[in-house]
């Protein structure tokens, strides 16, 4: 009895020696585990850093849609119907003037006058017609060409299809943010975001087979969008037409004056 309550105050310490180490080592196994948690989420972030694969550089783009038929054959009917109205404008109306000058006996400074403005504003009006066709058909206007802005950032679905070299071909564009001013749906043709149609009306023309601001329509005669940006050339060229046929007549006027007088 006597050597086992000699023992017990032994035991006692024992145990709580026992103990000790075990609070210890669970706060020891505490601290390490909020270190390693740590480690593990700086870890897990760092991969999901490595794991992000980076954006698609512009180079790397699948190309853009082909030109529709139509892009290539229509302005051959806007360049033929320009050519023909300003040759035969031009025409007449320097015809008019020679014939009138031909004619008249009057060496008045005002017939002479007469004649040289008819003649000089007929080639100012087919020289300017002549300067819209050609912006309508070369300017492109309106197109939202790929860069930077245009392009990033793209959407998730479209990224992981190019990725993956799957077609696109299935997919409707996806819409941007709501309330974004400028990522308004991202069209997976031409590969750019296009701005809310309230904001700025963009379309994707079948024909061009490009993405344009504000757009208008798409002039069968000229084979090109009439937008915003080209819209001033296209009204001046059809004013031209209505100015170079007012010019004829003026001239053709002044010319059938000339020989009545005669």
């Amino acid at each position: 009895a006597s050597s086992g309550q000699r023992l017990a105050p032994t035991s006692l310490r024992l145990v709580a020696g026992d103990q000790q180490p075990a609070a210890g080592g669970r706060r020891a196994g505490r601290m390490a585990s909020e270190l390693l948690g740590c480690g593990d989420s700086s870890e897990s972030d760092g991969d999901a850093e490595a794991s992000e694969a980076p954006e698609i550089p512009l180079d790397q783009f699948p190309p853009l849609p082909r030109r529709g038929p139509g892009f290539w054959s229509e302005p051959m009917l806007g360049l033929c119907i320009v050519g023909v109205l300003c040759a035969m404008l031009v025409a007449v109306t320097q015809g008019m003037a020679a014939g009138s000058e031909a004619a008249s006996t009057s060496t008045s400074e005002e017939g002479s006058s007469l004649r040289k403005a008819t003649v000089t504003l007929i080639w100012v009006e087919a020289i300017t017609a002549a300067l819209c066709t050609a912006y309508l058909l070369v300017g492109n206007a309106g197109v939202i060409s790929r860069s930077r802005s245009t392009c990033y950032p793209m959407p998730a679905e479209v990224e992981e299809r190019l990725r993956e070299n799957r077609t696109l071909s299935d997919m409707k564009n996806p819409p941007g943010p709501q309330g974004s001013r400028t990522l308004g749906s991202y069209c997976v043709r031409c590969l750019v975001w296009r701005p809310p149609k309230e904001d700025d009306k963009a379309h994707h023309c079948n024909v061009c087979q490009r993405c344009v601001r504000g757009f208008d329509h798409h002039c069968g005669v000229f084979g090109r969008c009439i937008v915003r940006g080209n819209m001033p050339c296209f009204i001046t060229l059809i004013a031209m037409m209505f100015a170079g046929m007012a010019t004829a007549m003026v001239a053709a006027t002044a010319s059938v004056g000339a020989e009545a007088a005669v």
